[in-house]
């Protein structure tokens, strides 16, 4: 896959804004892929910001190969580019029915996540959690994510903190969607959650 094919077979889905990449569906040799790009960005913010967020999201999402809930990666375009599979979902919406293992894979997705040392940081952006036709959890959308090395000194110092930030945004989400799903650990737990979030500079 190089850049004049994509060019000649995508479909913009969404644009960027600032430095944050181009989503763009394309299809080529009868597969359908999710190419996220900043090639499109001004030249400053192309080659700082935008070439930052590209390759960082890209080892995050190298990190999680096979992870289920989590889109295969397929190869870099170029250095501003990066192909991963294109998940046939949609995000969720408030009050919805939704299977009743949902979120509980969900949280493993997230354990997952946690055990190679990822922290997501958005998940109470609905958007970023899309659901199948057969009603299973795909996270996406590594923008806002830290990858740190496990058992290093920066995992030691910050780990534990953004991991809370982590199943608190799940909590929140679970509130939102599906309030009646709710245990009452959990609710105390977010009560909690919603309290240190005020110290949590990213909200």
């Amino acid at each position: 896959m190089n850049r004049k094919e994509i060019e000649k077979n995508s479909i913009c889905l969404v644009r960027g804004r600032f430095g944050k990449p181009d989503l763009n569906r394309v299809s080529l040799n009868g597969q359908t892929f999710m190419v996220k790009d900043v090639r499109r960005r001004n030249f400053f913010l192309r080659w700082t910001l935008g070439l930052w967020l590209v390759n960082k999201e890209w080892k995050i999402y190298s990190k999680l190969k096979g992870v289920k809930g989590i889109p295969k990666i397929f190869g870099k375009v170029d250095r501003f580019a990066f192909a991963i599979e294109f998940i046939p979902g949609r995000a969720i919406e408030r009050g919805e029915n939704l299977p009743s293992p949902f979120f509980s894979e969900l949280k493993r997705i997230l354990e997952d996540l946690h055990a190679r040392g990822v922290v997501h940081l958005d998940l109470r952006h609905k958007g970023n959690i899309l659901i199948t036709e057969g009603g299973e959890p795909f996270l996406v959308d590594f923008n806002s994510s830290f990858s740190f090395k496990v058992g290093g000194f920066l995992y030691r110092c910050f780990f534990p903190i953004l991991r809370w930030v982590d199943y608190g945004g799940l909590l929140k989400l679970k509130e939102r969607v599906s309030p009646s799903s709710m245990t009452p650990e959990e609710t105390a737990l977010l009560r909690r959650f919603n309290r240190l979030r005020k110290l949590w500079i990213f909200n």
